[in-house]
């Protein structure tokens, strides 16, 4: 099995940016179907703590604003990935296989 660091950097840039355009792609279908459904039935209401408000552009925006937020931080790691970054060289969690010496951090004994 290859390790993270063997593989190249290309090939994650490319996985990085097609999850991001495939992820665009259906949080875009999402968006489109809530808009529909906002216009042939604009009278639907959701109700929460006693409260009515429109349930279609609630729908609409938040799946719009999940897939803007979500696409731009997948395209933004493979802008990093693709400059040579090794977003697993700081990682808080290592194996106790991946140590080849003395922590610098203290151990709860």
């Amino acid at each position: 099995m290859s390790r993270p660091s063997d593989r190249s950097p290309k090939a994650a840039t490319r996985l990085l940016k097609g999850a991001a355009l495939l992820f665009a792609a259906i949080g875009g279908s999402m968006a489109a179907w809530g808009l529909d459904k906002w216009i042939r039935y604009p009278e639907m209401q959701a109700r929460q703590f006693g409260m009515d408000a429109p349930l279609w552009p609630a729908f609409t925006l938040f799946v719009l604003a999940a897939t803007i937020i979500i696409v731009w931080l997948l395209w933004r790691t493979a802008g990093r990935v693709e400059q040579g970054e090794d977003l697993f060289s700081q990682r808080h969690r290592r194996r106790p296989s991946d140590s080849t010496g003395p922590s610098d951090r203290p151990h709860a004994e």
